[in-house]
């Protein structure tokens, strides 16, 4: 059994999960939890060998001069590449060729700002001017960049790319090319007055390489999808036919009026490591044949849950037909979770073995805000305007939007920057404008620590916090004009796809280089399965030391602070998840457009 590690902490925000299982079911590493750093000898051992290994700024001292490309960007987009050197280059002349090797752009290398780690300089060269549709070179010197592709509907290839992930994590009936029908009989309730019960609890998502299933990820995921479709219209109908999976499921999560289940499974799914997940009805395995639900309510569960119920059922007032549920069920639904969260008094508490502590969630005023919010849009009552300005005020801006963070998300919807108008009241949307602003300003002064802009914390799942914090820039860039903004967001979704120290995509079957050995249980069937999915990226190495995966395989362009590999076992840096996967469609869809 192994553990996993999200640590966020500016704001004061630690988000702390358990892992997953280690690769192939082969390695049942150490247990080890890793929140507080309770001074545990183990922990304390491991941290210390991973900063001795790191004595050096990278694997080898000098990694090679190279020149790193985002895209694909709409014509309008900013596009600046970076050249990464061991000399300072500013001032020197850069030139741009299209397909046929003629120049089209000419201009002179500036600096980078920020850390150019992991080389000793870094200067950005802006081909923004470039706009007609096509594919470009940036050359300097003796170097020459991958094609930038420059396309309207830029966004389009790579949404539908990551759709295919979540259509590979589909649970019970919901189609999967990935598997056969699965977990047909979910579930039995664990505890509580409903204890021995059963309830379907079929379909969902699996929430990342494994099979588990969480409202924590499948709420948040389905509203970030939903908006998603207001935003890039041209995508929509796929947009909101994968949000559904997940809608569907959050209807069954409240079987009875006293019940919210929280989570489906158990540590005893990463005991039997990657499978079929098919085959497990008829394993005959006590808490895999017939899996186990464990009933939660908090703030958190609460109020994510009610977002993505809520924005459904706004959707299915406009179009009832195209519907999993009529619009007064989402709506009882919505107003149910969102009750039950604010009467919880806090997060969901954190359940017992052998549950594990997968997620638990540290703030319960994010979530709460985004469900008001979105409760207020659909029914117009001004009982939830005012607490969804009340949550926000309570909030201090961290430039943060995730499972775990999603005032950003409350205070873009009440502005207007989420692809329909903002509160009514002007007074009540000009302070969630205010705040969306707080979040993107928050979100850019963390990307300018580096010279690749990338608003995301070097931690575990640094590609779904650089996508969330990206998103939030491009929003307040949009919608209030945020200097810099649509360029931050086009910088985050530039550092996901390829431009980055690495030079590789994120995403597998998408982009350069991408991740052919993700540590997920599809990848039994080959290398790069899934197709779409989102890996969770660079992480400090002294995480992965910690997790006693192995020695990773280190690059030339990695540092102590930022390791990547593309190793099945390595679940720090090569596990995908669907909170990664949303907040990168949430980010493209920001961009559509623009």
């Amino acid at each position: 059994m192994s553990w996993r590690q999200d640590d966020s902490r500016a704001g004061g925000r630690a988000r702390i999960s358990r892992a997953r299982t280690g690769a192939l079911g082969a390695r049942l590493g150490v247990r080890l939890r890793r929140g507080a750093h309770d001074g545990s000898p183990v922990v304390a051992v491991l941290l210390a060998l991973g900063a001795a290994a790191c004595g050096a700024s990278s694997a080898s001292a000098t990694p090679p001069d190279a020149i790193r490309v985002g895209g694909p960007s709409a014509p309008g987009d900013a596009k600046v590449a970076i050249v990464g050197s061991g000399g300072d280059l500013r001032g020197r002349a850069f030139r741009v060729v299209d397909s046929s090797g003629r120049a089209v752009l000419r201009g002179r290398l500036a600096g980078a700002g920020g850390s150019a780690a992991p080389w000793r300089h870094a200067a950005r060269a802006d081909l923004s001017r470039v706009r007609a549709p096509g594919a470009y070179r940036v050359r300097f010197g003796d170097l020459t960049s991958r094609p930038w592709i420059v396309r309207t509907n830029a966004v389009s290839a790579p949404i539908r790319a990551i759709l295919g992930f979540f259509a590979a994590n589909a649970d019970g009936r919901e189609p999967s090319p990935a598997h056969g029908p699965a977990h047909l009989r979910d579930a039995v309730v664990a505890t509580g007055p409903h204890a021995g019960e059963a309830f379907d609890l079929t379909g969902g998502w699996m929430d990342a390489g494994d099979m588990l299933k969480f409202t924590h990820t499948t709420a948040y995921a389905a509203a970030a999808l939903q908006v998603a479709a207001r935003l890039d219209r041209a995508d929509a109908p796929a947009l909101t036919a994968a949000a559904d999976v997940g809608v569907r499921w959050l209807l069954k999560a409240h079987p009875a009026p006293d019940l919210f289940i929280a989570q489906v499974g158990d540590e005893r799914d990463h005991e039997l490591g990657f499978r079929d997940p098919a085959g497990d009805d008829a394993s005959g395995k006590v808490g895999i044949a017939t899996r186990v639900a464990y009933a939660n309510i908090g703030g958190d569960l609460g109020g994510k849950a009610a977002a993505a119920l809520a924005l459904a059922a706004e959707r299915a007032g406009a179009a009832p037909a195209s519907q999993a549920a009529s619009a007064p069920a989402l709506l009882d639904a919505a107003r149910d979770w969102y009750a039950a969260g604010v009467a919880a008094g806090g997060v969901a508490p954190k359940l017992g073995a052998p549950s594990g502590d997968f997620y638990s969630g540290d703030t319960a005023q994010d979530a709460l805000a985004a469900g008001a919010a979105a409760l207020y849009r659909v029914t117009g009552e001004r009982r939830y305007l005012d607490d969804a300005l009340r949550y926000l005020g309570a909030i201090t801006p961290d430039g943060r939007l995730g499972w775990n963070a999603m005032a950003g998300f409350a205070a873009a919807d009440l502005c207007g920057a989420l692809g329909a108008p903002g509160a009514a009241d002007r007074a009540a949307r000009a302070t969630a404008c205010a705040a969306l602003g707080a979040q993107g300003r928050a979100a850019l002064a963390r990307a300018r620590r580096g010279a690749f802009r990338t608003p995301g914390d070097f931690t575990w799942g640094q590609t779904g916090e650089s996508s969330g914090a990206g998103a939030l820039a491009a929003f307040a860039g949009g919608a209030i004009g945020l200097p810099g903004g649509l360029a931050g967001g086009a910088a985050a979704r530039d550092w996901l796809l390829g431009r980055n120290p690495w030079g590789a995509s994120f995403v597998t079957g998408y982009g350069p280089k991408a991740p052919r050995h993700p540590h997920h249980w599809s990848s039994l069937a080959g290398p790069g399965r899934p197709r779409g999915a989102v890996v969770g990226g660079p992480a400090p190495l002294a995480d992965i030391l910690a997790q006693d995966l192995g020695a990773p395989r280190r690059s030339p362009f990695d540092t102590a602070g930022a390791t990547y590999e593309d190793r099945v076992d390595d679940y720090v840096t090569s596990e995908p998840a669907i909170d990664y996967a949303a907040s990168a469609v949430l980010l493209l869809a920001a961009l559509a457009g623009r």
